[in-house]
């Protein structure tokens, strides 16, 4: 006989189903409810605001660098370094736009003049950021790949 969690599993798992067989909602949506916490949903967040908005995000690029990007509604985000560089945070008023559903371009600029412009993929949880950095009129221009997760 099953243990009583394993009926909650199938449960949830057939509701899911149900959600997207008679909603017609697509594969990514389904799979976006599964990343939120209890009493927020998905579908309820695409209507108002970014998925990003309100979620935090572990991001790493190919090359190593990571981050964690913790957004306070949709226009704040503090980013702390998590791998690949010297630890170093912040806290950025971002700039962002849909460029089609679920990808989004966002900018910002960081206490040191730092510029960041990234795009988050949330059909494919791929983002790519180009980061800019440097003084006295000299600017070093990095290009990354890499995937998030959000960790809400």
């Amino acid at each position: 006989m099953p243990r009583p969690h394993h009926r909650l599993a199938v449960r949830a798992g057939a509701g899911a189903l149900l959600s997207v067989t008679l909603l017609g909602l697509g594969p990514a949506v389904a799979q976006a409810a599964s990343d939120c916490p209890p009493g927020r949903t998905a579908a309820a967040d695409r209507v108002s605001e970014p998925r990003f908005a309100g979620r935090t995000l572990h991001l790493s690029y190919d090359n190593g660098f990571g981050f964690e990007l913790r957004f306070e509604g949709d226009r704040t985000a503090h980013w702390k370094v998590l791998a690949g560089q010297d630890p170093a945070e912040g806290t950025v008023a971002v700039d962002y736009r849909e460029e089609r559903p679920g990808v989004y371009r966002l900018k910002w600029t960081e206490a040191d003049g730092t510029t960041v412009e990234q795009v988050q993929d949330w059909r494919s949880r791929t983002v790519s950021a180009v980061i800019e950095t440097g003084s006295d009129g000299t600017r070093e221009r990095i290009e990354l790949r890499g995937t998030f997760k959000p960790v809400c």
